[in-house]
């Protein structure tokens, strides 16, 4: 079957991963690493709400 835009993305999983653009370096660097802040953390809720906002995207959530 050939892809028809107009039906957009059908019967596929997508997954995506979202990062702030600073502090993750300080859970990768090789001296003294540590856990990212939870300040920094992108949140679940926040990137649905980010995506539906500004892309028009709709969010099937299967358990």
């Amino acid at each position: 079957m050939k892809y028809n835009p107009e039906i957009g993305i059908f019967g596929m999983d997508v997954v995506v991963t979202f990062k702030r653009r600073g502090g993750y370096r300080v859970a990768r660097r090789w001296l003294s690493p540590r856990k990212v802040p939870e300040k920094i953390r992108v949140k679940r809720e926040e990137m649905m709400k980010f995506m539906k906002e500004n892309y028009n995207v709709e969010i099937l959530e299967v358990g």
